[in-house]
C-alpha cells in the first residue's frame, strides 16, 4: 500500500513541477558537455573545446536548419 502512496506522489510531483521538454533537453547536453570536459581532462590535453552554451547550441542549430535563398 505504500509503493502505491509513494507512487502517487512521485507522479503528483514531477505533474506539479511541470518540467518541460526543453528543460530535460538542456539538462542533457549540459551533462554531455561536463563529461566531455571531465575526459579531456583526464587526458591531460592542452587543446579541450570550448565550452558551448545550451543557448548558443539551439541558435546555431536553428540557422543551420533555416534555408539559406540567394
Amino acid at each position: 500500500m505504500r509503493k502505491i502512496y509513494r507512487y502517487f506522489f512521485i507522479k503528483i510531483a514531477l505533474i506539479i513541477s511541470a518540467c518541460s521538454t526543453e528543460f530535460y533537453k538542456k539538462t542533457g547536453y549540459e551533462m554531455l558537455q561536463n563529461v566531455q570536459e571531465q575526459q579531456c581532462q583526464q587526458e591531460l590535453s592542452a587543446q579541450c573545446p570550448q565550452r558551448e552554451s545550451y543557448e548558443e547550441y539551439q541558435r546555431k542549430l536553428k540557422d543551420s536548419q533555416t534555408p539559406k535563398y540567394q
